[in-house]
């Protein structure tokens, strides 16, 4: 009996389907980067805009589809300095999930009498506070957001300004 039962289980089983030569593997996008460095300075390829890449400071550039260009960072203060860029043309700072823009001023030395300057103050304390720049520029918005740490507020905040104010059209 258990000879019947192992030779049965060894048995071939019929194949349930058709097997074919070629399997189509969908193909995957790849998203390329918004930009490159060349020679010291990070140029963005959709937007035309371009940072020179300071002494300190690396550039990590955002995906090509995506809004957030390139984010620039300190390694000494550990600041981060991001370049995003909106559709339409608007003054008002983009909602950030987690802080609200609470302080908000112009600032038509930087990029134009429509340049304005917020600071968005987060819900949890320990989180960082991110101090923008926001200013229209042909059909769209580039919202430039310096984060400093908090233990290095203000040496962020300066280091993050010398990355804003060497933008280039």
């Amino acid at each position: 009996m258990t000879f019947i039962f192992l030779w049965m289980a060894c048995a071939t089983k019929p194949v349930m389907y058709e097997m074919s030569e070629t399997v189509e593997v969908p193909t995957m996008a790849i998203d390329r980067p918004s930009g490159v460095v060349e020679g010291g300075v990070f140029t963005d390829e959709s937007h035309g805009f371009a940072l020179p890449v300071l002494e300190g400071w690396v550039a990590d550039a955002g995906p090509e589809s995506g809004l957030m260009r390139v984010a620039m960072l300190h390694v000494a203060t550990d600041t981060r300095v991001e370049f995003w860029v909106f559709p339409g043309a608007t003054s008002e700072p983009r909602v950030r999930e987690g802080c609200d823009w609470l302080f908000r001023s112009t600032a038509r030395d930087l990029f134009g009498d429509e340049t304005v300057v917020s600071t968005c103050v987060p819900d949890d304390p320990t989180q960082r506070r991110i101090f923008g720049t926001v200013f229209p520029r042909g059909e769209v918005t580039m919202q430039v957001e310096i984060h400093p740490p908090n233990a290095a507020l203000v040496e962020g905040r300066e280091a993050g300004e010398v990355v804003l104010r060497s933008l280039r059209w």
